[in-house]
């Protein structure tokens, strides 16, 4: 009986081991798709920004 708890309890740590193992990816995982997701929409304001910058000069007559 004693062999049988000692290998249930090895067992249950390597399943908790393992779950937070996958809980630790799984958080490192979305922080990267965020910082993704933060890069893309700072690129689109700043390429709507220089677009808005240029059309605001060509209509000041910047292209003469």
């Amino acid at each position: 009986m004693n062999y049988f708890t000692e290998t249930l309890t090895e067992v249950k740590t390597d399943i908790m081991h393992a779950s937070i193992s996958l809980e630790n990816e799984t958080k490192e995982l979305s922080k990267k798709e965020e910082a993704l997701r933060l890069l893309k929409a700072r690129r689109a304001i700043e390429q709507h920004l220089e677009q808005k910058r240029l059309y605001h000069d060509i209509s000041n007559g910047w292209d003469d």
